[in-house]
């Protein structure tokens, strides 16, 4: 029967829904026979000395399959649904525990959730010099944590512990950053205290101006993970949150995305031991120290110019053990295995007194929502 005809039919229903059933009865079979091959896949790595997390391999995987999607599948549905998937043939290789910048149902634990999938095992840091630390005792394999939102600018602790710790930066990940009114009560009118971290009242204002009463009372909290879960112990109370804090502690969304400016995305990084192999699209972070000489900074610029690279980010830090002494640090597009990456390096380290390679990733595609 044509599909139109289908659509009249009494009967329609039900047999749409048995092909639907045939359908997903192929896709189990086939991915039990993706979760066997991924298990042999796990022996070779093992045997091999090599990481489990292979963020080149599961980016060529994405990117291959976001391009071979068609019609009602989109990139973003083929992108969440695998990066599920290759969380469970991770999983049946070896356990995988990252480290997250905490508490649960931050945006960072959802960058987490996004980079790696559920079937990794999470563990939330209070810190992020903790998560940096976790990684370098072998504690967890990999660390995520925050490195710059695109309205406040950088989170310098974030660059602090690049420079201090020997790790390297094995993924990137960018996350739109949704708000969303949280609670138990029934109606926005009903709300007397909302409970928020600084920074989502700071970017959620001229929503809260305009639509909560002048009554309401604003406290701020550490986090918006503890702000949800105080909104859930007190029905005429809300809180500003995400999706994940609204499913993790039970509440009401009784209003969807109220911060003001929708294009707010926040960059995380995701940090380990092992370097990262080329994809063909990548990103590669420096660290570097200058000496106190005019056009120094223009001359190691230059370097890059020289090679054809483009730069996509530069930050200066204070040094700490230096007053007035600056560290920066660049993105560029490419992998330090890319020729002309290698030698603009290479002379990088010729002409500054320190140069740090902080690794060569992925570049990140599209915000996750």
């Amino acid at each position: 029967m044509a599909p139109d005809n289908k659509i009249n039919d009494k009967n329609g229903l039900d047999s749409y829904r048995q092909e639907i059933d045939g359908i997903d009865s192929q896709i189990i079979s086939l991915l039990t026979k993706r979760q066997e091959i991924a298990t042999s896949v796990g022996q070779i790595k093992k045997a091999r000395g090599l990481e489990i997390f292979d963020p080149a391999r599961e980016e060529e995987i994405m990117r291959r399959l976001a391009g071979e999607g068609k019609g009602l599948l989109s990139k973003e549905a083929i992108r969440h649904i695998y990066s599920e998937i290759i969380s469970a043939s991770r999983a049946v290789q070896e356990s995988l525990t990252v480290a997250y910048f905490g508490p649960e149902a931050t945006f960072t634990h959802q960058a987490a959730i996004s980079l790696f999938g559920r079937s990794a095992s999470m563990r939330a840091a209070e810190t992020i010099e903790e998560v940096f630390g976790l990684v370098e005792k072998g504690v967890c394999r990999q660390g995520v944590v925050p490195v710059e939102n695109s309205y406040e600018g950088s989170v310098n602790r974030t660059l602090d512990m690049l420079h201090r710790y020997e790790l390297k930066i094995c993924a990137e990940i960018l996350l739109r950053i949704r708000h969303h009114l949280l609670s138990k009560a029934e109606d926005i009118k009903d709300v007397k205290t909302l409970y928020s971290h600084p920074m989502p009242i700071a970017q959620c204002r001229a929503w809260m101006r305009s639509n909560l009463s002048k009554t309401v009372t604003v406290k701020e909290v550490g986090s918006t993970s503890l702000a949800a879960k105080l909104a859930a112990e007190d029905p005429a109370s809300a809180a500003v949150g995400s999706a994940l804090a609204a499913k993790t502690y039970n509440l009401k969304t009784l209003q969807e995305n109220i911060e003001d400016h929708p294009d707010n995305v926040t960059r995380f990084l995701s940090i380990g031991k092992a370097s990262c192999e080329p994809t063909g699209k990548d990103k590669c972070s420096i660290l570097f120290f200058l000496s106190h000489k005019p056009g120094s900074l223009y001359n190691a610029l230059g370097i890059l110019a020289k090679n054809n690279i483009n730069m996509t980010r530069i930050e200066s830090r204070p040094m700490k053990i230096r007053n007035w002494e600056y560290l920066f640090l660049v993105d560029i597009e490419g992998h330090e295995k890319n020729i002309n990456v290698h030698e603009a390096i290479l002379e990088m380290e010729k002409t500054c007194p320190f140069v740090k390679r902080l690794g060569s990733y992925p570049a990140a595609g599209e915000p996750w929502e």
